[in-house]
């Protein structure tokens, strides 16, 4: 049996796409599964953040008290895998308490997105007790999934892992949900939808507006999308209509936003640096910013749709991704 532990549905962010085409996944597979799911009430997060940390932290609480209750009634059994959406889990270690002293055989899997690891990110000042932490996650868990081999060698260099614990899969895009906005008409927008924090450094992006303005004959709207309220919908439209999705991110081992864009037709202004060289191989990227305003005014002036934007050139489709998430007993 597979104990699927999901992350908390945030509006706007991939938790809910990733939920619902995981479950979409399992049941279309027929596998035996339980979804710890305590509630569908969606936080409310503080600007620049990617989660809110006391809903987060209850939500999780209750999470492990569903998995604690089905460890004491003897619900789970050898075999069993326990699957986290995000490993980094504060209470995760209690599943290794509880198979201590259970001695039941099950195995803990899940995906790592970020951690105290990454120079740049959020969380780095957690660091000092992070740390040690992350060493704990990575010892008890079985198998750990990445998004790129950029943040697998980061956790190598920094982290006491077995290598051969960490899988690079990729993460599932929303594909289902930007088809319905591909073949749009392209109009002069060029897109910020990063978060609205230092690690993303936003201001990059109203030096580029202002900067590139100056020196084209025709109005261009620059729109940061966290500033926007858009809905899902509204805002993949917004994508299919635009020509150029920019970055000046310091942190970045996946990103949905920019691969959501370039599926949907926008030139990708991009830095040399993070995943952005490992992820878009075939495409231009900037080695400082007054090359990224050129890249950007050539792209508005000249625009070509993105001959890399089918899922197979930079990203697995989501069947691929969860076959390896999701094994089925035989092909352990």
């Amino acid at each position: 049996m597979l104990v699927y532990v999901p992350l908390e549905h945030i509006d706007g962010r991939y938790t809910v796409h990733m939920d619902r085409d995981i479950e979409a996944y399992l049941n279309a597979e027929g596998l035996e599964y339980v979804k710890v799911m305590p509630t569908t009430e969606t936080p409310s997060l503080p600007e620049g953040q990617f989660l809110n940390a006391a809903f987060t932290s209850k939500f999780k609480a209750l999470q492990i008290a569903e998995i604690s209750a089905m460890f004491e009634s003897g619900k789970i059994n050898d075999g069993d895998t326990i699957f986290f959406s995000d490993i980094w889990f504060p209470g995760i270690e209690s599943i290794a308490y509880m198979k201590y002293f259970t001695k039941k055989d099950v195995k803990i899997t899940g995906i790592i997105h970020a951690g105290s690891f990454t120079d740049t990110d959020f969380v780095r000042d957690m660091e000092r007790w992070a740390k040690n932490f992350e060493d704990i996650i990575f010892d008890i868990s079985d198998t750990i999934y990445c998004a790129s081999n950029f943040i697998k060698d980061d956790i190598i260099k920094k982290r006491m892992v077995d290598p051969n614990k960490l899988v690079v899969t990729g993460l599932p895009v929303d594909y289902s949900g930007l088809d319905q906005h591909l073949g749009q008409d392209k109009e002069n927008i060029v897109i910020f939808n990063g978060r609205l924090c230092d690690e993303k450094q936003p201001w990059l992006f109203d030096e580029l507006a202002k900067q590139v303005q100056a020196r084209v004959d025709f109005p261009v709207r620059f729109v940061k999308t966290q500033e926007e309220n858009l809905s899902k919908e509204e805002y993949y439209s917004l994508l299919g209509k635009s020509k150029v999705i920019a970055s000046y991110a310091l942190q970045e081992n996946f990103g949905f936003g920019v691969a959501e864009a370039v599926y949907l037709g926008c030139q990708p202004v991009l830095p040399n640096r993070l995943v952005y060289p490992e992820l878009y191989p075939n495409f231009e990227l900037f080695d400082n910013f007054d090359q990224s305003v050129e890249m950007t005014i050539n792209a508005l002036t000249d625009y070509r749709y993105p001959s890399s934007t089918a899922p197979d050139a930079q990203f697995k489709v989501q069947e691929e991704i969860f076959d390896v998430w999701f094994p089925r007993q035989d092909d352990l």
